[in-house]
């Protein structure tokens, strides 16, 4: 029996064609879009990086993306950063902007036709101390040169200028051939490998080409022995001008409270440390005085114990101690105390050989000396006046005057109102004794 073909539906036929015929149409379109955004693309493109720029861009993209959100000022900052970059990174041919120029040292200081390094060094050294230029005088005698350095007495010791000259001439390869020296005028004398000349050097006081061109005479007055009066006396004597210092016996009734009251006024107080002088025990100085069997250590005790019981006090001197200011030991155990307190010293000066003052400048401290005690040997008249005269005498040759006077009575307090009297109508100014003119230490050691 032969088999019966089924024809496809009549409706399903017309799908299949409708689907064929519908094909083709959106093949095209898609072909044609896709045709017009190539050519758009084409021509409104940049041109395309290299590929190892492109990994660059690839790889910023990331880390932006990636990295944390940072401010308009960092953003200022970063970009300012890496424009001088760039800029430092161009080189400079054919540009019109120019590397900014170092900046120039001064040119050290070359000796004069004729000198020597060493010649140099006296200079400086003289112009840190504060010699005045027009005062420091070089003269040559065949293979010897000399320099005349004077010194102002009232500033500096001579002791002090020529530790000073000393070390900046060996500092500079110069060896010290000798010294000599006496009571007004140090000498010293040496030569340096490479250097035929000899150099001697001769420092000497000479205050006069220090003087100011004004006319204004000052001076400081310390009265001493303060711990003991009380009641009326004391009250007379924190009646006179608040620049006058007061030196307190630190183991006295009186001592605290004097410093107190005089602290409360504004006025200066330094402690009066007792020290052993010529005579011992014969002559006693007080109780816990310096004396010279002492070790540092004991020294310091004595000190510290005599801070701490008058702390207001600015510094110390010395009571008697005649034996004492002439040990060098004793007074450099003395000023390493001071030294660790931040304190002045004023040496009393009880003897012409005292070495205090000296130490004390050698230690860097901030030191005076005493130039006259203005009750010594009377309150007499006749005393009174020979005192003015020598002050007037020291104020012609030194720029400041330091007076020591005592206050163990009214006789000496209206002994030394009479003296202010005088003194003031001669036209002296009251200056305290921390305001006195600082030394200024040279650094050239």
């Amino acid at each position: 029996m032969p088999k019966t073909i089924r024809k496809p539906n009549a409706s399903k036929r017309h799908k299949i064609k409708k689907i064929k015929r519908r094909r083709p149409h959106l093949g095209l379109f898609l072909v044609a879009g896709i045709t017009t955004a190539l050519i758009m693309w084409a021509l409104i493109r940049e041109p395309m990086p290299a590929p190892q720029d492109l990994e660059q861009i690839v790889a910023q993209e990331i880390i932006e993306r990636t990295a944390k959100p940072v401010s308009s000022e960092k953003r200022e900052l970063q970009d300012n950063r890496q424009t001088d970059e760039i800029a430092s990174s161009k080189p400079a041919t054919g540009s019109h902007e120019t590397a900014p120029k170092k900046e120039q040292k001064p040119e050290p200081d070359k000796p004069k036709p004729g000198e020597s390094e060493l010649d140099l060094v006296v200079r400086n050294t003289s112009e840190k101390l504060g010699v005045p230029i027009s005062a420091t005088h070089r003269r040559k005698v065949e293979n010897i040169v000399c320099y005349s350095l004077p010194i102002d007495r009232s500033q500096m010791d001579l002791t002090y200028a020529n530790m000073i000259f000393k070390g900046a001439m060996e500092h500079a390869g110069a060896a010290l051939l000798e010294g000599k020296d006496n009571h007004n005028k140090h000498s010293l004398a040496f030569t340096k490998k490479g250097i035929r000349e000899r150099y001697e050097l001769d420092i000497y006081y000479d205050s006069s080409v220090y003087q100011s061109k004004t006319d204004t005479k000052t001076i400081t007055i310390v009265i001493d022995d303060f711990g003991a009066i009380d009641g009326s006396l004391l009250d007379g004597f924190f009646e006179l001008d608040p620049e006058i210092c007061f030196a307190i016996f630190p183991d006295e009734k009186n001592s605290e409270s004097t410093m107190h009251r005089a602290t409360a006024q504004g006025r200066e107080t330094i402690i009066h440390v007792p020290m052993e002088p010529i005579g011992y025990p014969r002559v006693n100085p007080g109780s816990n005085a310096i004396l010279v069997q002492h070790s540092e250590e004991k020294i310091a005790k004595i000190l510290d114990h005599f801070k701490a019981k008058l702390p207001d006090c600015i510094g110390i001197n010395n009571h008697m101690g005649s034996l004492a200011t002439t040990d060098p030991d004793v007074m450099q155990a003395v000023m390493n105390a001071l030294k660790k307190h931040d304190m002045l010293f004023l040496d009393s000066r009880t003897t012409n050989v005292s070495i205090a003052y000296q130490t004390a400048q050698k230690s860097n401290l901030k030191t005076f000396r005493n130039d006259i005690f203005l009750d010594s040997p009377n309150i007499s008249q006749s005393t009174m006046e020979a005192k003015l005269n020598r002050i007037l005498e020291l104020a012609s040759v030194q720029n400041h005057v330091i007076a020591i006077t005592h206050c163990h009575n009214s006789d000496k307090l209206d002994y030394l109102k009479s003296i202010l009297k005088r003194l003031k109508k001669a036209g002296f100014t009251l200056v305290p004794l921390s305001q006195i003119g600082e030394r200024n230490i040279p650094e050239i050691l």
